[in-house]
């Protein structure tokens, strides 16, 4: 974990099979019930999932790292102990032990944005990888009609029936892009910006990853071939829709998480959503003093125990940037 091994890039196997790196970016988040010499236990509930973000001149190897999940997740954490459940290099789990903050950020203008991430720093034990911006689905993807109804998708989470404390095994669901709304749909938060798949949630893929592979196609002179490329991340789980059990055959319907049933339709947060938060302007000047920090750090000179060694920002490196700020940086209002 840190600097580019902590991308998803690399070859891309265009299988059906999903490469491991998708697998690697998530994190099982949960209630901490109990501690002791092996690690912390509790009750996991949920999934969330790293991304890593340039910093603001992209020539660092060095990256600001974040761990994403749903808004409604941390939300219903707040005020109980938490913790974060990654798998470790060369077998068995471990804690999240480097996040640079406690505060959740939100999105700044929309709250109906299901979405709360934490900065996150380097942990030299950890087997996981990070989203690149890169790899993020973009609005002109969808202009364009590099991404549209019917390209087929696949969640990466928690299943809560199959848990192991001795290494993570991220279940994965398939569907595909059933509607790109034009207008917001009703959620539990109210009327939102989402897109909806064809795929069945379930509770502890709230915070999940969603990855569309885009279609795209091919010409070999004779005829014309449907394929797909790299996936990129679609957006995250927000939930499923649901409906009262007998209004199932009703051609109207009114959503309703409390006492309705799956109905095989899960509900997305855009990526693009993601993206208002990161760049968040408390967020990007922070990144910038991260940036200042570690050029500080690479100095000749400056600390011969260092040199000649890939610097990281540590919890220490964050909380001076904090006090550093042009301008206070206040935490997100929930």
């Amino acid at each position: 974990m840190g600097c580019g091994g902590f991308r998803v890039e690399g070859e891309y196997d265009p299988t059906v099979r999903v490469p491991d790196p998708y697998l690697k970016c998530v994190s099982f988040i949960g209630e901490a019930t109990s501690e002791d010499s092996a690690g912390i236990h509790g009750e996991l509930c949920a999934t969330g999932f790293f991304v890593s973000v340039p910093l603001p001149s992209e020539h660092l190897p060095q990256r600001a790292f974040y761990f994403v999940t749903a808004g409604h997740v941390a939300n219903d954490l707040s005020d109980r102990p938490t913790y974060f459940l990654i798998n470790k290099r060369g077998g068995g789990v471990t804690g999240v032990s480097n996040i640079l903050d406690s505060t959740w950020w939100t999105h700044p203008t929309d709250r109906t944005t299901d979405v709360a991430l934490l900065p996150v720093g380097f942990q030299k034990d950890a087997d996981i990888s990070a989203i690149a911006l890169g790899d993020f689905v973009k609005t002109d993807d969808f202009s364009d009609q590099t991404i549209g109804v019917g390209d087929e998708v696949f969640i990466t989470g928690l299943f809560t029936g199959v848990t192991s404390e001795d290494h993570l095994m991220p279940i994965v669901r398939q569907g595909n892009i059933a509607m790109l709304p034009r207008e917001q749909i009703q959620t539990d938060l109210g009327y939102a910006d989402v897109h909806l798949i064809e795929a069945r949630s379930i509770g502890g893929l709230s915070g999940s990853p969603v990855f569309v592979r885009p279609s795209v196609t091919v010409d070999n002179g004779h005829a014309r071939l449907d394929a797909s490329t790299k996936p990129k991340l679609l957006g995250l789980t927000h939930g499923h829709w649901a409906i009262k059990e007998s209004d199932i055959n009703k051609p109207q319907i009114d959503h309703d998480r409390q006492r309705g049933v799956n109905y095989g339709i899960a509900i997305v947060v855009p990526a693009a959503k993601i993206m208002g938060i990161i760049d968040r302007p408390e967020l990007r000047e922070l990144r910038q003093l991260q940036e200042d920090a570690l050029k500080k750090k690479s100095i000749p000179g400056m600390d011969s125990a260092k040199a000649g060694k890939q610097q990281t920002f540590t919890k220490d490196d964050f909380e001076s940037a904090l006090k550093k700020a042009s301008r206070k940086v206040e935490p997100p209002k929930s």
